[in-house]
């Protein structure tokens, strides 16, 4: 029996390993040098400045550049603003007004720069985690150095390629693959774009305040499934990636799980962590529910990493927040089908009345 579309990976080219190869070079390395200078409890400044890995996948080398430096100083502002955000001791309202500009920002700024992946989800993840460690004003330009470092090794990485294709007569098929992306200037003027970055914001602000209000540990999980279910703007609206966040994230805290119970040393937790990143470079936008068996590991053992807590608590809180930022994407793509629905009909009784 042929297994369904969704569950079936689309092909994977050289181009989508060599995407996720980058991507775990920039978490693998980093995350080493830190071990090996007795740092590792400040490896959630890496893993967050290495989402800049992520961008620019598919990219002619001069759109890449474009890519990964703004991608890059933007994980450093949300990263710096989110820091001064912990150094004063924000509270649940504070990160919950900082995730609405960062979640609609994201949206609005993915549109313009026609960004893979799309999205605020990794705005959203990296601001949550950052605002949420504490740090005081003498820690502050040290751990925030660590992350600038990080972005700087990922742009050499993602750039790396150049050097060697700029050789005569090496890989000019791959070259010839590679596409330059379509800029959309006209994303910031764009009213379904701005409606969409605030659905998607409120969304974001609703699910950390639910997640809150119920005492759950680690309550931006649920502003982090929000963010990564709502779609696009002027995508179809469709209720199978939420199923997919739901599922996947289960099935991964079953991995996680597996993980953490055998106690690994920390130089293994920073080696599965490396082949997440990699594996979720290369699935994510083929079989997204096989990417959160990746993607979830890859979140708990970073925040093991930087601030330990009981496993059983982390792994049940991570199902129940997903699963609440999932009932709250399903409420806004149903809302948002009706209204549109709704939209529909009134232009078109409104055009008919006028003939």
């Amino acid at each position: 029996m042929e297994a369904p579309r969704w569950m079936r990976p689309g092909k994977l080219g050289r181009l989508d390993v060599e995407a996720g190869v980058r991507a775990g070079i920039c978490v693998l390395v980093p995350l080493l040098v830190l071990l090996f200078a007795g740092l590792s409890q400040l490896s959630a400044y890496v893993a967050f400045a290495a989402f800049t890995s992520l961008y620019g996948r598919y990219e002619a080398y001069r759109s890449r550049l474009v890519t990964v430096v703004v991608a890059g100083i933007s994980f450093l502002v949300i990263i710096a603003v989110a820091m001064v955000v912990a150094m004063l001791g924000g509270g649940v309202i504070t990160i919950a007004v900082g995730l609405f500009i960062v979640s609609a920002l994201g949206v609005v700024l993915s549109s313009h720069m026609g960004w893979i992946p799309f999205g605020s989800v990794f705005y959203v993840f990296s601001f949550s985690v950052i605002s949420s460690i504490p740090v005081t004003a003498e820690e502050y330009l040290p751990r925030y150095s660590i992350s600038v470092a990080t972005v700087v090794f990922c742009w050499i990485v993602a750039m790396a390629g150049w050097l060697i294709r700029r050789a005569p007569g090496r890989h000019q098929a791959v070259l010839s693959r590679l596409r330059k992306v379509e800029r959309r200037p006209g994303a910031w003027r764009d009213g379904i774009v701005w409606l969409h970055a605030g659905e998607n914001a409120l969304g974001v602000v609703v699910a950390l305040l639910i997640a809150a209000g119920m005492g759950l540990s680690h309550s931006y999980w649920a502003a982090v499934a929000v963010a990564a279910c709502v779609p696009r703007p002027y995508a179809p609206r469709k209720v199978t990636r939420i199923i997919h966040r739901v599922i996947g994230t289960a099935l991964g805290v079953v991995v996680t799980g597996l993980i953490l119970l055998t106690g690994p040393p920390v130089w293994v937790v920073i080696v599965i962590a490396a082949f997440c990143q990699f594996m979720v470079e290369l699935f994510v936008g083929k079989v997204y529910w096989f990417a959160l068996l990746f993607i979830t590991p890859l979140a708990l053992l970073v925040g093991q990493l930087s601030a330990p807590a009981p496993v059983g608590v982390i792994l049940t809180d991570r199902v129940l927040d997903t699963t609440i930022g999932g009932m709250v994407a399903l409420v806004l793509v149903l809302a948002g089908t009706g209204a549109a629905v709704t939209w529909k009909q009134y232009r078109a009784e409104a055009a008919q009345a006028h003939t």
